[in-house]
């Protein structure tokens, strides 16, 4: 469901509704990495992540402003016993009279836009892969799968999941094969969306030159091994706190917005992207949401005190 809020002219406020099952409906693959690419040109402020862990439960705020956009605050967590594992909601408002501007599903836009940023991170390493590998078949891996058939059409796709079954119904419905873990790692390009807490990805198993996406995080998740860090050199990370927050980062490594503001990242024999999650991608997919849905003219206008 997503919902957005404006304001009467006379002092009098009103909620105008958008009830909707989802919002994928909204959503072109294509359109949102650049949503995602232009949040970081954009004017932009973020706090750093500061979690709450209640039993197996990871729970956080996650706070960012871009100009023209808002102020988003995403309720995220981690639930380890539920289905899907991460939930989350998104709230903007409007940074000069704190009106809330939109209330959105942010299960469905955390997909959405963690792959869109993979999207970018994918093009700035200069990814042009005849096979694409996706470990792991939940929410991320399906999202992933989503956004990269737009990206890369000639490619084949290739899934793998320890629930078989889970992988074979999502590569039915996507177009992509369901197969071996050790056949998965070989592809040119590799996204690895688990909750695995030891590294599945083994530098010794991985193409030269192939470009590896990983997505699980934060701690304990733990996707890629020493070698892979040590084979990458220098990797991009999609948030400048990233280190501090996973294990799968190595000791060199370069902010993605500063990357594609021309700073230098030296690659070795593979080439990595670390995903932890960024305040920016909320706001600005948000933003993108929000327009989509204004230019469709949906919604139910509802008073408000």
């Amino acid at each position: 469901m997503l919902i957005y809020l404006t304001k009467f002219k006379k002092r009098t406020s009103f909620i105008s509704v958008l009830l909707l099952p989802n919002i994928d409906f909204l959503v072109d693959p294509r359109e949102a990495v650049e949503a995602i690419r232009a949040g970081y040109f954009a004017e932009v402020k973020f706090l750093p992540r500061q979690a709450l862990t209640v039993g197996d439960t990871w729970f956080a705020p996650m706070v960012g402003y871009m100009a023209g956009a808002g102020i988003a605050v995403k309720i995220v967590g981690i639930y380890p016993k539920a289905t899907p594992r991460v939930k989350a909601v998104v709230a903007v408002f409007d940074p000069e009279s704190g009106a809330p501007l939109a209330l959105i599903n942010g299960t469905q836009l955390t997909g959405w836009r963690t792959a869109a940023a993979s999207g970018v991170a994918a093009r700035a390493l200069g990814a042009e892969p005849s096979t694409v590998g996706i470990v792991g078949a939940g929410t991320q891996g399906e999202y992933h799968l989503r956004i990269f058939k737009a990206l890369y059409p000639a490619a084949r796709f290739k899934i793998f999941d320890v629930a078989h079954e889970k992988a074979a119904e999502m590569g039915k419905r996507y177009g992509a094969t369901s197969t071996s873990l050790s056949d998965v790692l070989k592809s040119d390009l590799l996204i690895v969306a688990t909750t695995s807490t030891v590294p599945i990805v083994k530098g010794a198993e991985l193409r030269k030159g192939a470009v590896v996406i990983s997505i699980g995080a934060p701690r304990p998740v733990r996707e890629i091994d020493e070698d892979v860090k040590k084979m990458a050199g220098c990797m991009l990370v999609d948030n400048p706190h990233a280190a501090e927050e996973t294990d799968d980062v190595g000791p060199t490594w370069v902010y993605v917005g500063d990357y594609l503001k021309g700073a230098r990242c030296n690659f070795g024999e593979v080439r990595v992207y670390k995903s932890v999650g960024n305040p920016l991608f909320d706001v600005a997919f948000a933003n993108y949401v929000l327009e989509k849905a204004k230019k469709l003219g949906v919604g139910v206008e509802v008073r408000w005190d």
